[in-house]
């Protein structure tokens, strides 16, 4: 073998690898967005639950105030008449 032949072969070697490198680094790297798009994903889903949850509860306690402010309005009337009752004696 000629060093011309072995620095060819070289030089060669240099390149592919180089290449190989770069290669696998991009996929490396789509490989590593892709792991961090499917977490973020999963966190959207799993906030979008806790949201939905909270809004559920939201409601129930949002009617809750509605039919305990009724009853308050109907004791202070109830008060009022009692109170009317009692001055007439």
């Amino acid at each position: 073998m000629t060093i011309e032949t072995i620095l060819t072969i070289l030089g060669s070697n240099v390149i592919v690898a180089f290449l190989s490198f770069f290669t696998g680094k991009r996929k490396t790297n789509a490989e590593t967005d892709n792991t961090i798009l499917a977490g973020l994903e999963q966190s959207i889903s799993i906030y979008r639950d806790i949201i939905e949850d909270l809004r559920r509860e939201i409601n129930t306690l949002s009617d809750k105030v509605v039919i305990l402010e009724t009853k308050i309005e109907e004791l202070h009337k109830e008060n009022k008449v009692l109170k009317g009752y009692g001055q007439g004696i």
